[in-house]
């Protein structure tokens, strides 16, 4: 199997050769591709968050534990929303790699593939959230809404979250995140294997990069869409725009504020009041 990167000078800043240049036609067509089929993830997760309201007027469904088909279509849908955008760059260039390679009679798979891996990672993240929430009764899921029903709970969650953006894996994960061209040239591997295993690299450091972002949902609700919206703009800001990575500290920051927020709320209920004369 080749490990070498496919075009080392890439690396060293010279010129690419132009058999590895972007299609004009193909690049377009591959970012409207992953742009509908999140369309397509934001309106199946929209058409569940109806079916988790309808639940409300079913007292006895109000405090169960959301089966595991219902939670595994939850999050796959979710992620292909949440994430294709910000996996958009990695994806474009492993095409146009492809491409180049191809010509040269190297074996290479379809970007499907590498898809494929980076999903398949964030699917085995959400089974063993949804695992834990289980096996800790005081956080897990409850239909309607998906969502950790314990202000302590939720609020060290929110804290936890924002204390990871200023962490030096964040750091580290989110620096491989925003260098799909490092990912490319480095990570290389031909053939259909080689495509997967690269998506579950890059899944991995993704999930190390956003994994906290992901959990504030189990204390929001995952099928709060408001949250779900504000997050993948958080998460496509840190990886794609100039300044992403001090949007991500700050968000940080506030993240903190309100996980304090949550766990301080309740104690304030508490205190007794002015009593009437």
């Amino acid at each position: 199997m080749d490990q070498h990167p496919p075009h080392p000078t890439a690396a060293a800043g010279e010129t690419t050769p132009a058999s590895a240049g972007p299609s004009p036609r193909a690049q377009p067509v591959l970012w409207l591709a992953l742009l509908l089929l999140a369309g397509l993830g934001w309106a199946i997760t929209a058409l569940q968050a109806g079916d988790m309201r309808s639940m409300t007027q079913m007292p006895e469904m109000g405090m169960a534990p959301a089966p595991a088909p219902v939670f595994l279509a939850v999050w796959i849908s979710m992620m292909v929303a949440m994430m294709f955008p910000s996996v958009a760059p990695v994806a474009s260039l492993f095409t146009t790699m492809s491409r180049a390679r191809r010509r040269t009679g190297a074996p290479v798979a379809p970007t499907w593939a590498l898809l494929a891996g980076y999903l398949a990672v964030w699917t085995l993240f959400g089974v063993g959230a949804y695992l834990l929430s289980l096996a800790v009764p005081a956080v897990g899921m409850r239909a309607p809404g998906l969502r950790a029903y314990s202000p302590v709970a939720a609020g060290v969650v929110l804290i936890a979250a924002g204390l990871y953006q200023w962490s030096p894996l964040k750091n580290l994960c989110l620096r491989h995140c925003r260098s799909p061209l490092a990912i490319i040239v480095h990570g290389w591997r031909d053939g259909y294997l080689g495509a997967l295993r690269m998506g579950i690299v890059h899944g991995a450091y993704c999930v190390g990069c956003c994994w906290g972002f992901m959990v504030i949902l189990f204390a929001v609700g995952l099928m709060n869409l408001g949250w779900m919206i504000l997050l993948t703009g958080l998460i496509f800001a840190e990886k794609v725009v100039p300044r992403g990575v001090l949007i991500g500290k700050a968000a940080g920051v506030v993240l903190v504020l309100l996980g304090v927020g949550a766990l301080v709320a309740p104690l304030l209920g508490r205190l007794p009041g002015p009593h009437p004369v």
